[in-house]
């Protein structure tokens, strides 16, 4: 088995940098102006795979590294002087390479309607307070500075379309807009409802791509009745699928009272636990900051689940929404994994640039990680049925194998070929995902999602509710 698959697994995998590129692009940015101790490719080396925890390491400890590696000589004073905006520039641009050169597995054959569906949401830390002028958070309580990394990639081939440092007061509705121009026609866009306000949704449109998400509790909801806008009635709509048993429903609608922007919303009732247990935390939260009893509104549309989208019954049916839209809980779960293993938000009171310069080495080497986790996940998935937990992939990949990544990856002095199927071989006895009794897993939710199409025709499962007050 092992055998067959070394071409699937090590095709285009190489050397995503070599020595001589490195030092190359060190020129170009300005970091390395004359030949000196430490060149491009050592720096980088140095930072992206034997640089541990910014909080618990010190310049002595990567000059003591470099010596005990390399046999460089080089004062903790010298090393500080080389943290700067040239430095920077130098890993933000080979981490802009990087992610160009990613490897591309689709995952799923079956799929006719979309050319990605592009998964999106941030992550935040807090930062020394120093760098409040760089890096502003929210106010309150702990640092007065913080940082916002936005992420985005495809869950069908797992390239990254967006990886980007930010303030934390950089919302998630002002990056929607900033990096709209990544979307492209046949994309399905699946956010948190923060970045999905009515202005990107008109633009996803425009773009000829899809779109799936909550809609804003803010934001009124209104259905067409001749020629007057009525806002929906929840409490009828939930009493309503109650009693004829309809555990989905649609409707054509329209968000905001001078916008009206049509779309499609599903709704899904939700089991009576789940209803008990968010209407119990509305009514603690409620009484906890002093205020009054909960709407009736509000308690309706606690009964149910609502989605928004612009993707057809034959592209997503109604029952489908819900399923697609848990896809991008996965994304919380890479988070994860970046803050426990790769220790990204570890961090200390430092200069801007040497705080930056680690922040992007992180992120070159999650981008590196990334491909190898995923290219094995997938594979492993579509040849033997097998699902591997990200987290424990992570760990052993990042924790253990530093150094061989650095030889596939940068040194050329590991072959890949070798690399991934010891790889491959260790995650199907050793990364596999312990799965949790009767939930399916982020692999089996997509493909059934895809498919399926259409809706199910089985009233217990889905209806149309034309003009439902």
């Amino acid at each position: 088995m092992l055998g067959d698959l070394v071409n699937h697994l090590d095709i285009a995998i190489g050397p995503f940098f070599t020595t001589e590129e490195l030092d190359q692009l060190a020129r170009e940015s300005g970091f390395v102006r004359r030949a000196g101790k430490i060149n491009g490719s050592l720096f980088f080396e140095l930072l992206v795979f034997h640089s541990e925890s910014l909080k618990t390491e010190s310049l002595n400890d990567l000059s003591a590294d470099l010596k005990m590696r390399r046999g460089v000589d080089i004062r903790r004073q010298s090393l500080h002087e080389r943290f700067n905006q040239s430095a920077l520039v130098f890993l933000m641009v080979a981490l802009e390479e990087l992610l160009q050169k990613q490897l591309n597995l689709e995952i799923c054959k079956e799929l006719k309607g979309f050319k990605r569906i592009l998964i999106k949401d941030s992550t935040s830390f807090q930062i020394d307070e120093s760098l409040e002028a760089y890096y502003p958070g929210s106010g309150g309580s702990g640092s007065s500075a913080s940082i916002r990394i936005q992420f985005e990639y495809d869950l069908l081939t797992g390239t990254i379309n967006d990886l980007s440092i930010n303030a934390f007061n950089d919302q998630d509705a002002k990056d929607s807009m900033a990096t709209i121009e990544l979307t492209q026609a046949g994309d399905l866009v699946i956010r948190d409802l923060a970045y999905m306000g009515i202005e990107v949704l008109r633009e996803i449109v425009e773009r000829c791509a899809y779109y799936l998400c909550r809609p804003s509790p803010s934001v009124k909801i209104y259905e067409k009745r001749g020629d007057e806008y009525v806002e929906l009635n929840f409490d009828a709509l939930r009493k309503y699928m109650k009693k004829h048993g309809f555990q989905t429903m649609e409707k054509e609608v329209y968000l905001g009272k001078k916008d009206r922007f049509k779309t499609r919303l599903v709704l899904h009732y939700l089991p009576e636990e789940v209803i008990s247990r968010r209407i119990r935390k509305a009514r603690a939260s409620n009484k906890k900051h002093g205020r009054g009893n909960l709407t009736k509104e509000y308690i309706a549309r606690a009964h149910l689940n609502l989605f928004i989208t612009n993707a057809s019954v034959e592209l997503i049916s109604a029952q489908d929404t819900w399923a697609l839209y848990r896809l991008r809980w996965q994304i919380e779960l890479i988070f994860k994994v970046w803050k426990s293993i790769c220790s990204i938000a570890n961090v200390k009171k430092v200069t801007r640039y040497r705080l930056e310069c680690y922040l992007y080495a992180k992120l070159i080497l999650i981008v590196i990680g990334w491909q190898v986790i995923w290219r094995t996940a997938a594979l492993l998935f579509l040849h033997e049925g097998k699902v591997i937990s990200f987290f424990k992939a992570a760990k052993t990949l990042f924790k253990k194998q530093r150094n061989s990544l650095a030889g596939v990856f940068m040194l050329n002095t590991i072959p890949a070929s070798g690399f991934m199927e010891k790889y491959y071989s260790l995650s199907r006895s050793n990364h596999l995902l312990e799965r949790r009794l009767g939930q399916p897993t982020s692999f089996e939710l997509l493909l059934e999602s895809m498919i399926r199409v259409g809706p199910s025709g089985n009233k217990s499962n889905s209806a149309f509710a034309g003009g439902l007050a």
